[in-house]
């Protein structure tokens, strides 16, 4: 009986490898064409593979719209909008003979895992989690001009956001959990020790403009092309570790500056790349989030607030919760479908999605902490995939926490029927504010 289990274990990790290597051949199949020393395939040609239009509602917007998935692109620019939130990609959008067009690292990287996450995610796995509170000891990270220090900010965020990840059942690995030194290098390293299936590393910024603010993400650049703080494409930028998990980097860093930006109501700056020794050499899917800026007199001030601080973590929460969702999601589809229904041009551009509610911050301040809003592991809306094969449900089910809603017991007549999104999942019940004696002390005095 247990050589029959690991015989199904291992047959449904075969489905998801052969899944990501088929969506993968999908993409290098598109015909592409070398420009100004890099490959590009036409956003025409992207969007026919999944059955969707190309339209130009005006002025410098491209858009490719179906029913499960927005992608609003800038023509002559690298900033994307896929379902709402901000992404920059590896290039510009650049007419090639004629036709609007994509690096092929975006392509391969950027839009297909985020229009197809569960052709992606079916071989990652889900168990541990390490978050990384960044700097610590004699290194201070940025200073406000009020005082907060990063390396105590990033401390307690993470102490709050492994406080409700492990209220969910998830199996947490901090890097450091007071305020001691690490090397840079050491980091990936004890993430790997403690057996991670994803790194999450946590940051305050700073720059020499006291207005900048708002909420970045930053995933692994991919082989050959700059981070995006460097608008040149030229340059040798060659491969790192990270590199093999270029698709999941880029699912977890949109899941995690989506719901940030979606529960703090801050500003969105994107999901963005870079080469960061955290993120190169980790030997998982990472990510590392900027979380709001201390140069910035608003934003030190509240992130001095113990409300907006827990704020903050159930985004941090949020996002690694929907991205564990896709990836058991992943595991039962085994892959997604190619096409995608489409849906009637619009007429301009995409709006994004409205924000979540903000959270009553002043009421929580006042008087006895009140339980936050729940942590709902909502993955991003996707085509439906197949009903999955009964040996491969039985072989990798879902976790506990992502529950599939039951169908209604009496169904439409088979005319009558409409396509449906992907099935939803219930909501996890509210957890309560981290007890205050695991909350960094260092704080206290702000």
């Amino acid at each position: 009986m247990l050589l029959l289990r690991f015989m199904l274990i291992a047959v449904c990790l075969g489905f998801g490898l052969a899944g990501a290597e088929s969506a993968h051949a999908q993409v290098r199949s598109l015909r592409a064409v070398t420009h100004a020393g890099k490959r590009y395939v036409t956003l025409k040609d992207l969007a026919s593979m999944y059955g969707l239009p190309l339209s130009e509602p005006g002025g410098k917007t491209l858009l490719v719209r179906g029913q499960y998935i927005v992608l609003q692109f800038t023509k002559n620019g690298r900033e994307a909008i896929v379902n709402g939130s901000k992404v920059w990609l590896h290039a510009p959008v650049v007419q090639v003979r004629g036709s609007w067009s994509i690096s092929d690292a975006d392509a391969r990287f950027v839009v297909d895992p985020m229009v197809r996450p569960s052709a992606y995610l079916g071989a990652r796995g889900t168990r541990t989690v390490v978050l990384d509170p960044g700097h610590g000891g004699k290194d201070p990270g940025a200073i406000g001009r009020g005082g907060l220090l990063e390396k105590d900010v990033a401390l307690d965020l993470a102490l709050r956001t492994a406080a409700h990840l492990r209220a969910n059942g998830i199996r947490v690995i901090l890097t450091r959990d007071t305020d001691r030194f690490w090397e840079l290098k050491d980091r990936p390293f004890l993430a790997a020790r403690g057996g991670g299936d994803l790194f999450v590393s946590i940051h305050l910024n700073a720059t020499g403009t006291r207005s900048v603010q708002g909420i970045e993400t930053f995933a692994i650049a991919a082989e050959h092309y700059p981070p995006t703080s460097d608008p040149r494409l030229k340059g040798r930028y060659p491969a790192v570790p990270n590199n093999r998990f270029n698709h999941s980097s880029t699912i977890l860093g949109h899941q995690l500056q989506r719901s940030m930006v979606g529960i703090t109501r801050a500003e969105d700056r994107g999901l963005k790349r870079a080469r960061f020794h955290v993120l190169k050499n980790s030997a998982m899917p990472a990510a590392l989030v900027e979380c709001g800026f201390l140069s910035n007199p608003q934003e030190e001030q509240k992130l001095a607030t113990p409300s907006y601080r827990e704020t903050v973590a159930q985004g941090l929460a949020q996002g690694i919760l929907n991205y564990i969702a896709l990836v058991n999601r992943a595991k039962v589809e085994l892959g997604a479908p190619l096409l995608q229904p489409s849906v009637p041009a619009m007429a301009g551009p995409a709006a994004p999605s409205p924000a979540a509610a903000p959270i009553p911050m002043a009421a929580r301040a006042c008087g006895p902490a009140a339980a936050p809003p729940p942590l709902v592991a909502h993955p991003v809306a996707v085509a439906p995939g197949p009903a999955p094969a009964a040996p491969a449900v039985a072989a990798v089910p879902p976790v506990a926490m992502v529950r599939p809603v039951p169908a209604p017991a009496v169904q439409p007549p088979p005319a009558a029927r409409r396509p449906v999104p992907a099935p939803a999942f219930l909501p996890l019940p509210a957890n309560a504010p981290p007890p205050s004696s695991l909350l960094n002390p260092s704080l206290g005095s702000h």
